[in-house]
């Protein structure tokens, strides 16, 4: 499919545009803030024991609320909306919270978060909510498996593989998908790699061959060059990029 010009020219805000006290990442302030600003934003998305897509990035709770430990799989709805985040103690959104604050403002880039292999209730459960909305989104995954499946539950949605130094795999495993060699099957409509793992002969082979690449995390104008050299465009977080700064 096409892909929308968003993904490849207006830099994409990390978690939202967020701080450490009054907007924590990942929550519905930073992702007004982004709003405000006219920019994308990217955010994480599980779910929950009753299968209710929730935004968190982390295998569990201990560092964004400190109070829980549980893995978020292990966590019903009600719990989790009992759990506060940051100094400002705010509530953990779903996804359903997030489609309503943003109503088509501006484009959303949602990263799917599985921290073993399962079934595909996540990959359903995100297909099914974007299929009613009306803004524009994209969807990824570190997970060939959902990347492929996206594919099938969500043809009108751009899809992306993400990748990078994958350190929580395994070394066969890290090694594999650091080449993305299920790109092959997969076929995803863009790649999203650390910016740290920079540059790499594996994103520059399927570059070369057509596919975008977005590189996550710029954290400065010295990291947004590095972006802008080895990719077609990147996620910021910390600051804000010039394409902001010219435009506003």
């Amino acid at each position: 499919m096409p892909l929308p010009c968003w993904l490849t020219s207006a830099p994409i805000a990390h978690r939202g545009c967020y701080d450490a006290v009054e907007h924590p990442e990942n929550s519905l302030p930073a992702f007004r803030r982004a709003i405000e600003l006219g920019a994308p934003f990217e955010f994480d998305v599980q779910l929950t024991s009753d299968d209710e897509p929730i935004v968190v990035h982390d295998r569990d709770f201990s560092r964004v609320a400190g109070t829980c430990s549980a893995p978020v799989a292990d966590l019903d709805l009600a719990a989790v909306r009992a759990l506060r985040i940051g100094p400002a103690d705010l509530p953990v959104p779903t996804l359903d919270d997030v489609l309503s604050l943003v109503d088509g403002a501006v484009p959303l880039l949602l990263d799917l978060r599985r921290w073993k292999a399962g079934n595909a209730k996540l990959e359903r459960a995100v297909a099914d909510r974007l299929r009613g909305y009306r803004g524009q989104t994209a969807v990824q995954s570190f997970d060939p498996i959902a990347v492929r499946r996206l594919r099938k539950l969500a043809p009108h949605v751009p899809v992306g593989q993400a990748s990078g130094s994958l350190q929580s795999a395994g070394k066969l495993v890290g090694t594999l998908g650091r080449m993305m060699l299920s790109n092959a099957i997969t076929r995803p409509d863009f790649i999203n790699y650390e910016l740290a793992e920079l540059p790499s002969r594996a994103v520059s082979f399927w570059r070369g061959r057509g596919i975008p690449v977005i590189a996550f995390t710029a954290h400065s104008p010295e990291e947004e060059l590095l972006a802008r050299r080895f990719a077609d465009n990147f996620l910021f977080s910390g600051y804000l990029p010039g394409h902001y700064r010219t435009s506003t």
